[in-house]
């Protein structure tokens, strides 16, 4: 299976365009200042690029870029980058007809600076590397420094340079197919950070905190992590990999800072939940563990999550497929915890999606992978749509990691996640405390230093800010979020067109489900507000019923669109 991309030609196409911000919400591509498609199925392997952009900022080079499947990025494949920064073919490492001077190999994980007949070897920490996402995808976005230093010596990206990426395997294919790279004048806007308050905006609000203070090193060497937790203030406490203390004996120290009452509970061998509020349930889910809130007479539902590491795909989605079945069997009144129509209900914690996106899937869109055990497919927010993606921004970056270490292949991930029922909660204000690049004034007034981040854990203090709102009816938030979607012919043999008309530029993910509820086809691409047209080629799939499943994210609250398609 093949998609049909809008246009098959090259072409070139020069624009300004607003802030890049790399978050996995690729609707902020929709105007970048140069866009390069790629001629379809003409890459080895499987590996296809269909287009790819490029933006820049006084800090940063930005590239997005589309694959015809689902990769990662960070490990397990060929994909290269290849910039000449000083236009001269005879400098630097020569290839597709340029002389490359720095090249970045993502799934190996370092790159070179190529100079006269020698190089030096790169890493993520010293290009200043930020990519997106660190799950598998067909759509990836990232940032590299526009100064950084290789050895002794400093590059500098500034003026005209080339780029080009490479599937680096034999016949593996490049974008663009023409030699010399594809040609970028850098600019000099200035760098604008994305938003965030170190204060709640209101004291209706409620400030939650989710922090992995790394094998209990919270009791080992507090006073840099006291500090980030008095600078965010929060009034619920989610903290994992603590073995070896009891919930208590963190209490106290909450207590210490900030005085007043405080209440705490444990699930698990490291999740402990400190509270301002009274905890008055609490119940294991396999490893994870869930605490009911009372925060002034309202429940909450908080879901704390410590999930398998690293590869083991199989067992992290064994665990999300038990949180969705938990929040199913509370949300039907019944379980350990039942819990009242539009409950809020928060999922935290550090989910370590560092493999396939299967299981953020699960956990966002109620996708149970073993339904047998599990259940059924849900929609699990309270108004039959997804929940939602806090994606908190990361203090002095443009960007939403929340983990980082520069002693480790791996560049900077988001690995800590708040999802929650966007129905009954909106998010008002979110971010990743890192003190590294933070100002002087918001050190000073918080009483932080730069090196606090960076002297605790590898994980950063996420923080979120939500008000409550009223439930809103299904057939109402529909219309306030996407006005039409068709799809022709239907029947449909070969192409089917997917007309979308938004009401924002959004990024979507598009899925055609069998009868048995699996996806046979899974596809994202950006769109722009207004009128949109996707071709996707549906040849391979055999004849019977299907059901096209749309997710789009923007400005408006994501939603879940199905329409019913025939194959013949």
């Amino acid at each position: 299976m093949r998609s049909i991309s809008f246009f098959v030609s090259l072409f070139l196409f020069f624009s300004i365009n607003a802030q890049i911000v790399i978050d996995e919400d690729f609707s902020d591509w929709n105007n970048p200042a140069l866009s390069q498609e790629d001629k379809l199925n003409d890459g080895a392997y499987g590996i296809d690029f269909t287009n790819m952009k490029i933006e820049n900022d006084n800090e940063y080079l930005y590239v997005f870029f589309n694959t015809s499947k689902e990769i990662n990025l960070q490990n397990d494949n060929d994909i290269a980058i290849f910039i000449d920064i000083d236009e001269d073919e005879n400098t630097g490492y020569k290839i597709n007809g340029m002389g490359a001077d720095v090249s970045y190999f993502f799934g190996s994980r370092y790159g070179f600076y190529y100079r006269n007949s020698s190089s030096i070897q790169l890493y993520h920490n010293d290009i200043g590397l930020i990519s997106l996402p660190t799950v598998t995808s067909d759509s990836f976005e990232l940032a590299i420094k526009t100064e950084f230093k290789a050895g002794s010596y400093l590059i500098k990206l500034s003026g005209k340079i080339k780029i080009f990426l490479l599937h680096d395997t034999q016949n593996g294919d490049k974008i663009p197919d023409n030699p010399g790279g594809v040609e970028y004048t850098m600019n000099n806007n200035e760098l604008v950070l994305p938003q965030f308050d170190m204060e709640k905006s209101s004291n209706d609000q409620l400030r939650i905190m989710s922090y992995n203070v790394e094998k209990d090193h919270y009791f080992d060497n507090e006073p840099p992590y006291s500090r980030l937790i008095k600078a965010g203030n929060p009034e619920v406490l989610c903290f994992q990999e603590i073995y070896n203390h009891s919930s208590a004996s963190v209490k106290n120290k909450i207590q210490g800072y900030f005085g007043g009452d405080w209440y705490d509970a444990k699930q698990g061998s490291d999740l402990i939940v400190v509270s301002k509020y009274p905890i008055v349930k609490t119940a294991p889910i396999g490893g994870n563990g869930a605490f009911l809130i009372n925060k002034n007479g309202k429940e909450i539902l908080i879901i704390n999550n410590h999930l398998y590491c690293c590869d083991n795909d199989s067992g992290r989605q064994k665990e999300v497929d038990e949180i969705m079945q938990f929040i199913k069997k509370s949300k039907a009144g019944e379980g350990k915890i039942p819990i009242s129509k539009n409950t809020p209900i928060i999922i935290l914690g550090d989910m370590n999606f560092v493999g396939s996106n299967r299981q953020r899937k699960t956990l966002i869109e109620g996708d149970i992978s073993n339904e047998y055990v599990y259940g059924n497919d849900f929609l699990p927010d309270w108004d039959g749509t997804v929940f939602e993606d806090a994606k908190p921004v990361t203090t002095g970056y443009p960007g939403t990691f929340t983990w980082n270490s520069d002693n480790s292949s791996y560049p900077k991930g988001r690995l800590d996640y708040v999802i929650y029922s966007g129905s009954v909660l909106q998010k008002k204000n979110g971010f990743a405390l890192f003190t590294r690049l933070l100002t002087r004034d918001i050190l000073d007034k918080y009483q932080m230093n730069p090196e606090d981040t960076d002297n605790a854990s590898d994980h950063f203090p996420v923080f979120v800010d939500f008000s409550f709102k009223k439930p809103m009816a299904v057939a109402e938030n529909y219309k306030n979020t996407l006005s039409m979607v068709s799809c022709f012919p239907n029947p449909v043999k070969d192409i089917l067109n997917i007309d979308i008309n938004s009401l924002d530029n959004s990024y979507i993910h598009l899925s055609i489900i069998d009868n048995s509820g699996r996806a046979v086809f899974e596809k994202h691409r950006n769109i722009k507000e207004g009128k949109n047209r996707i071709r996707i080629n549906i040849s391979s799939l055999n004849s019977g019923i299907y059901y096209l499943r749309i997710i789009i994210s923007g400005k408006s609250k994501r939603i879940l669109k199905t329409e019913k398609i025939i194959i013949e």
